[in-house]
Formats: structure tokens, C-alpha cells, sequence
């Protein structure tokens, strides 16, 4: 009896999924995954507001050319300033005093007064002396006859222009990256060593000696890996939901705008990863007589592994833009691993994401070719490890 390629590969498959879900050690993993992914939400909420708030207390309502100065300080250095209206000088000291207020400022027209608790206030203190001072130029300004429109002209006179030269743009936003990264070395070394755990299993117990009767090998080793992923892929969804539900839901969060989309292109590149080690996980397990010669089988392929991940979160997290980095971003087998994390960085041009998915998913194809050669000609060989050399050389 003959199945059809993609029956046979869809129940090889299915068996793969139902056999990995009634696994109390996947179960668990992925429970912790979970736990895992709410925490690294949960836990920077309870810690904190991302916002920090500054009180200014002044003698009457805060004038507007001050509130201007102060608000768009403010918006630069992401934090919000509040208002306190005071009836004198006396009582704006007091509400710097009592702690209602950290800087107070009083002006009676000749003379400009800060009020601070302690000689190191912090910068909110000094952005107000900045923004009283501005608003006196102006005021000298105007009296010595210039018009409107010249003082404008002075005041149009643009900042320096702000040029990020450390390892990242957003410190959060590496962060997150540095986690997906960790994430997607875990679910591909979980993902790989189950997946040569399978086929290892059914080669040593003579189940895939039953199946091959009505089934193809690449039925076998397509529809092993496809099982396979699908468990590794919930267990990333695992820790990828919680936070595109975190900030789809609310904007008051320590996690920056751009971690949804970083974390959705981590799943995209565990696919990608995925289709780029997993052939080569079941082709070498396909070489081993028993279960307990899987771990020395793969070990080249892990190795690889653990180099690309020391790669990322070493050198790309502390220089993105070096040679080393972006060169290790385009091209297998380490760009899975460290796009991801340089990615986060918030300096890689589009078109270099673009080359590495396409150089990676290219070498994916070439690889699971080559692989399935050897999964087809070691998964019938029983009774001894067999050599990669020997498999290689037989026709």
C-alpha cells in the first residue's frame, strides 16, 4: 500500500505533534515558557512607571512662554512636568520645603529666584534655570526694539544635530532583542535535539523499518520536522504573546514601541532557523544505532550553535555596525541567531534584513537537500553507528 506524498508527510507529522503535546516534559517546558513571557511583562509594571513627573511651583499661574520652554524639554528627555500655583514666595519655599514640589521659581520683574531642597537636585532644577533664562533674553530682547519676527529669527537657530554612536539607539529595545535571541537559541537547540531524539527513537525500536514499508524516507524526515516545529513554534508563542497582548492592550508599559514587531520577527526567524538546522539535526541522528549516541551525533551542529549565540550577545550587542557583526548577520549559519539581536540595535538598513532572510532561507533548501541524502541512506543502516564519510560515499 502506497500514501501519497503530502498524506504521508501530514500523518508523520500529526503523530510527531499528538506523541510531543502528550510529553509531560514538553508540557512543562512550555508552562514555564509561558510563566516566563508574563513575567517579563508583569514584573516591569509592578516595578515602576516608565514616565517620570516633575512639579514646578510658581507665585500665580506658571507663565507661558516658561510652560513652553519646559514642555518641550520635557517631550526631548521623556518626562512630564506638573503645576503649582502658590499665593507668595513665602509659600512657594514652603512647598519646595515640604516636598510638594521639587524646584520653585519666583520672579518679582528685577530679580529671578530658584528654590531647591539640596545643592544636587538633579537636572529638573537646572532645565527650569534654563528655561527662566531663555525667557529673559527674550524679554531683553524685545526691550532693546527688536521685533517679533527678528527674535523669532534667533530662536530659530537649530539645535546641534544628536548622533547616536553607542551600541544602540533604545537600551530597551536591546534589551529586548539580547532576549529574543537567548529565546530563539533555546527553542533551536530544543527543537533540534528533538527532533534527532525522534528519529534516533524510531531507527533504534525498527518503527521507521515499518513505516518505510508504506512510507517514503522524506515522507518520514519531512513530517518529523514539521511535527517538530510545530511544538518548538508554541512553545515561542509561548513567550511571544504575552507581550504582543501587553502592548496591544495598553501604552503604559516599560517594553518600547518597537518590541511587538522585534518579537514577531524573532517567531519569523525561528521558522527560518528552524528550516536551516532541523534537516541537519534528523540527517545526523539518522547515522546512530542508539538513543544514547544522539548527544555526540549533533554535537558539531550544537557547537555551531553555541558559537553563533556567544557571537550575538557578545560582540553585535556591544558593536552592531562592526564588520564582524553585520558580516555574521547576512550569512548562515549565524544570521538566525544574530540579525535578530543586531536588529534590535535600531541602525540595520532594510535591505540588509531583507539579503539575510533570502541568504539563509536559500542555504535552508541546500541544506535539507544534502541532509535528507544521508537521512535516507543512515535510517536503514542497523546494527552500528554509521559514519558520515561512509553514508556520504554510497551511491
Amino acid at each position: 500500500m502506497t500514501v501519497s506524498w503530502w498524506a504521508g508527510t501530514r500523518l508523520v507529522a500529526a503523530r510527531a505533534l499528538s506523541e510531543g503535546v502528550a510529553a509531560k516534559g514538553w508540557r512543562a517546558v512550555t508552562a514555564l515558557m509561558l510563566l516566563a513571557g508574563i513575567a517579563a511583562v508583569v514584573i516591569p509594571r509592578l516595578l515602576g512607571s516608565s514616565v517620570t513627573t516633575y512639579t514646578l511651583v510658581t507665585v500665580g499661574n506658571a507663565q507661558p512662554e516658561l510652560v513652553t520652554q519646559l514642555r518641550t524639554a520635557a517631550h526631548a528627555g521623556d518626562f512630564t512636568v506638573e503645576y503649582l500655583s502658590m499665593a507668595d514666595a513665602s509659600a512657594v519655599a514652603d512647598a519646595v520645603r515640604e516636598g510638594q514640589a521639587d524646584a520653585g521659581l519666583v520672579s518679582d520683574g528685577n530679580t529671578t529666584q530658584l528654590f531647591v531642597r539640596r545643592t544636587d537636585a538633579g537636572v529638573f532644577p537646572a532645565l527650569v534655570s534654563g528655561a527662566a533664562q531663555a525667557k529673559a533674553t527674550v524679554d531683553a530682547l524685545a526691550a532693546s526694539g527688536l521685533t517679533a519676527e527678528q527674535i523669532a529669527a534667533i530662536h530659530a537657530v537649530p539645535a546641534p544635530e544628536q548622533v547616536v554612536v553607542g551600541p544602540a539607539t533604545d537600551p530597551r529595545r536591546a534589551g529586548v532583542g539580547f532576549a529574543v535571541g537567548l529565546v530563539l537559541y533555546l527553542a533551536l537547540i530544543l527543537a533540534g535535539t528533538g527532533i534527532a531524539t525522534t528519529v534516533a527513537t524510531e531507527k533504534s525500536t525498527r518503527v521507521s523499518e515499518v513505516l518505510l514499508a508504506v512510507l517514503r524516507p522524506t515522507q518520514l524526515l519531512v513530517g518529523t520536522v514539521l511535527g517538530a516545529g510545530l511544538l518548538a513554534l508554541i512553545q515561542i508563542s509561548a513567550v511571544a504573546v504575552p507581550f504582543g497582548i501587553s502592548l496591544r492592550i495598553s501604552h503604559n508599559t516599560m517594553l518600547p514601541s518597537a518590541a511587538a514587531p522585534d518579537v514577531a520577527l524573532g517567531v519569523a526567524w525561528f521558522v527560518i532557523g528552524l528550516s536551516l538546522y532541523a534537516f541537519i539535526f534528523a540527517g545526523l541522528a539518522a547515522l546512530v544505532d542508539k538513543v544514547t549516541e544522539v548527544g555526540s551525533a549533533t554535537l558539531p551542529v550544537n557547537a555551531i550553535l553555541v558559537g553563533c549565540y556567544l557571537l550575538a550577545i557578545t560582540v553585535v550587542v556591544s558593536s552592531p555596525d562592526s564588520w564582524l557583526s553585520v558580516l555574521a548577520s547576512l550569512v548562515p549559519p549565524s544570521a538566525p541567531l544574530v540579525m535578530p539581536v543586531r536588529w534590535a540595535s535600531g541602525g540595520v538598513p532594510g535591505w540588509q534584513l531583507a539579503l539575510s532572510m533570502f541568504l539563509t532561507s536559500a542555504a535552508a533548501v541546500l541544506l535539507a537537500w544534502m541532509a535528507s541524502v544521508v537521512y535516507k541512506r543512515g535510517v536503514v543502516r542497523t546494527g552500528r553507528r554509521v559514519s558520515l564519510k561512509d553514508v556520504l560515499r554510497a551511491g
